[in-house]
């Protein structure tokens, strides 16, 4: 099994405790939305419940065979696995379970309460946990990565950065695996996104991104369509008639 510290650039500093890899390591250091988040968790005393959340996302995973294929897809990348941005939802178990015992799983994330809510939960011993902030450059050593996925990524600022981060790191032949949202080309939340330069403005431009980086457009599946927000304190979209796609989207390192 390839040990966690076998991944890491020489030149990158960090503290590990147990599960933990931390690097950040000066508070002041830390994005702002974890500290406020981290704040208000630690704050509030809030427990996350994670093990009944892993229980829900295998069940929900169980009941849609998209998601299965997605989760059989990310799984099967190879001997090691990066979750980007993971937060609490616990969505990443199905895939966890589809692994074989000698592969590494890495869940990132910079809230400190997320991150000891899943390593006091899940013991798997192939499981690790990166506090590191993904608007930054990645820890990864140059393609030491068999495959990365995600789960609504577009909350992190420097996405396509993000994006170029990844490829850096994958081997030739890795996967980048995502569910991402997206929206209808001429409704009001797709132009304010294409205005700010946004790669997940439309299945379109977040392809043609991946594409100028160096990937391969391997496919995608919808999940969900549906106008107006899934939650009533949801930024996007924009526009109560705007049409949104919650879609798996595929790709592949073509260049060495």
């Amino acid at each position: 099994m390839v040990k966690p510290e076998e991944l890491i650039r020489s030149d990158i500093h960090y503290q590990r405790d147990g599960k933990i890899f931390h690097f950040i390591l000066d508070e002041g250091e830390r994005p702002a939305w974890s500290r406020a988040l981290e704040e208000y968790l630690a704050g509030s005393r809030i427990n996350l419940q994670m093990k009944r959340k892993y229980t829900f996302q295998r069940k929900m995973m169980a009941a849609d065979e998209k998601k299965e294929r997605f989760a059989d897809t990310v799984a099967s990348s190879g001997k090691v696995i990066v979750d980007l941005a993971s937060g609490p939802s616990g969505y990443f178990a199905p895939i966890l379970d589809r692994m074989e015992e000698d592969a590494v799983f890495i869940a990132t994330d910079a809230c400190p309460s997320v991150l000891r809510a899943h390593a006091e939960t899940c013991r798997k011993e192939h499981f690790y946990l990166f506090d590191t902030d993904l608007d930054r450059e990645l820890p990864f050593r140059d393609g030491s990565i068999d495959g990365f996925c995600g789960n609504l990524l577009n909350n992190v600022n420097n996405y396509a950065g993000l994006v170029r981060e990844a490829y850096r790191c994958l081997k030739r032949g890795g996967r980048f695996c995502v569910i991402e949202m997206f929206f209808d080309p001429g409704s009001v939340t797709y132009k304010d996104l294409e205005t700010q330069g946004r790669i997940w403005a439309s299945p379109e431009t977040y392809t043609d991104y991946f594409r100028s980086v160096g990937f391969g457009f391997t496919g995608s599946e919808i999940l969900l369509t549906r106008k107006g927000k899934l939650a009533e304190e949801d930024y996007y979209p924009l526009d109560e008639n705007d049409v949104m796609t919650i879609q798996t989207m595929y790709f592949e390192k073509n260049g060495c």
